[in-house]
């Protein structure tokens, strides 16, 4: 490719994508836009909304940097490392406009979970009532039952003067005002996309070293809605040292297990400062002088060691099972400190019930809903200095947490109304699969909020812990506003007298009685969240 041309033609660049001439540093993040955005694009294009500028460096041949392809067939969560591939002549790399250039590409020569994009020919550009005024689509090519959607690939190889003829062959059965509307849709498509120069591209000087156009990357992408601090100060990481963009990826996915967490570089680089004595706070100088890449890159696998054993912990003693249930992050990053430190990075006997009560008075008490920063530093020195290195120093965080919050470091009544986290406890850890899936967890009125509204219950007594539990979406709708089953499973334990007062709730069921049945499962909870925590009863 020769010297870059400031504006071009749309499918030009792409077809410039296809054939390697434009690659992704590794400084980049991952594709991240929905398939609804993809299509809103297509339809501002469309529209004559402009696209933006990009910017594009031509790095020389003698420089060594990795890099990778555009995808062209994305898979949702997906996520790309870079390669050290040898190219016969140097591309350019994309610096800003990844997002927008990645989506053309798909549109055009890819796939997205396995569909590929059409446009619907026959759309009614006047029609403000649709959200997409020309309507893309991503579909599968054997559920079509539209002959009006045709694949974007394939349109844009129609010539101008075919149009017509192509129209009238392909959609004979429509009247002379919808194929008037298609042929004008296609020659707008062709007009757009092939003919007219709507890509504005800005290139970085050739000679620029690789660490000042990562300044322009950072500079530009900072007050962007896409790249976050952490992800700059990921590409920082993978400038200095290369393969952490490898081992990064890896430890997130494997954290995440099958989508049942959603931590990210974010979390992974924040845990890393805070482990290597750099301070919890996000600051890309801490990157510059090269000591602390150094120290990563030697102590990787013990940081790794430690987050998956925190994460097991996570599972198997604190019962918390997916994303919803972990109120904080943040919270997690003492626990891995403390592991960190421990041989073979594995939580020593008798220390279990100490961070499990922790983790949950850290939520309890909202402890990193403000400054959360100045806290981890705080109890990162704590643990530190801790003698022996095997204890967790449960009573001086207990004793920080408690200067810092006005809060008493116990577990009271009032916060019961924390209904997640509680009903997460006594039901001895909840899975919630992904939502995506068409599956949802619910918390669920015991006896029918409906039944109960009727007969004139107060509001506080229908919606009262002792009432409530959580169970999937399906098996809510199915139980529909009927009184709970006598054998129904929710006591937590074989208590027989909270048995009796159910039975006489449901017998008869009177505010007297309900109020009885819930007083005593509200007790209940709270006697053993307080056991669960550690805490006397």
């Amino acid at each position: 490719m020769s010297r870059i041309k400031p504006t071009q033609r749309i499918y030009d660049v792409v077809k410039d994508i296809k054939d390697n001439r434009y690659r992704l540093p590794s400084i980049q993040r991952s594709f991240v836009w929905e398939e609804e955005r993809i299509c809103k694009l297509m339809d501002s294009l469309m529209n004559d909304y402009p696209i933006g500028s990009f910017l594009v460096w031509k790095p020389s041949l003698d420089l060594k940097i990795r890099t990778r392809k555009f995808v062209e067939d994305y898979k949702t969560g997906e996520r790309f490392i870079s390669e050290d591939e040898v190219l016969e002549s140097s591309p350019y790399l994309v610096l800003d406009g990844q997002q927008r250039l990645q989506s053309l590409f798909l549109a055009f020569f890819g796939k997205y979970n396995g569909k590929c994009l059409y446009f619907k020919v026959n759309s009614d550009p006047n029609n403000e009532e649709n959200d997409l005024r020309y309507i893309f689509e991503f579909k599968s090519p054997q559920k079509l039952d539209d002959p009006h959607w045709i694949r974007v690939g394939e349109l844009i190889e129609i010539e101008i003067p075919k149009i017509s003829s192509f129209v009238d062959s392909k959609f004979k059965d429509d009247s002379e005002k919808i194929k008037e509307r298609i042929k004008e849709n296609i020659a707008k498509f062709i007009q757009v996309f092939k003919i007219e120069e709507r890509i504005h591209i800005q290139d970085v000087k050739e000679d620029l070293p690789y660490n000042d156009v990562l300044e322009v990357f950072v500079r530009v992408n900072s007050g962007g809605i896409i790249l976050t601090k952490s992800d700059l100060l990921f590409s920082t990481v993978i400038l200095h040292s290369p393969e952490m963009e490898k081992n990064f990826i890896e430890v997130v996915d494997e954290l995440n297990g099958n989508g049942e967490y959603d931590f990210n570089t974010d979390f992974l680089i924040k845990t890393s400062f805070v482990l290597l004595d750099r301070g919890a706070k996000y600051d890309i100088k801490k990157l510059k002088d090269g000591t602390f890449i150094k120290n990563l890159e030697d102590n990787f696998e013990k940081i790794r060691k430690a987050l998956l054993s925190t994460i097991q912990f996570l599972k198997t003693d604190v019962k918390i099972l997916s994303k919803r249930f972990l109120k904080s992050d943040l919270a997690l990053i003492p626990i891995v400190d403390f592991i960190y430190r421990q041989p073979h990075q594995q939580i020593p006997e008798g220390q279990a019930t100490k961070l499990r009560q922790y983790l949950y008075m850290s939520f309890f008490m909202r402890f990193y809903s403000y400054g959360p920063d100045g806290k981890l530093d705080v109890i990162h020195k704590k643990i530190k200095e801790s003698k022996p290195i095997t204890n967790f120093p449960i009573d001086d965080i207990r004793k920080y947490m408690e200067e810092r919050t006005g809060m008493s470091y116990d577990f009271s009544e009032n916060m019961l109304y924390d209904l997640d986290l509680v009903l997460n406890i006594i039901q001895d850890g909840v899975y919630e699969i992904p939502k995506k899936r068409g599956w949802s967890l619910e918390r669920d009125h015991i006896f029918p909020r409906s039944i109960l509204e009727k007969k004139g219950f107060p509001e506080e007594l229908i919606n009262n812990i002792g009432n409530l539990r959580l169970i999937n979406k399906t098996r809510n709708v199915l139980k529909s506003n009927s009184l709970p089953d006598e054998n129904i499973e929710f006591y937590g334990s074989e208590d027989y007298e909270l048995k009796q007062f159910f039975i006489k709730a449901r017998n008869n069921l009177t505010e007297e009685t309900f109020s009885n049945f819930v007083q005593k499962r509200k007790d209940m909870i709270y006697d053993k969240v307080r056991k669960f925590l550690g805490f006397k009863r």
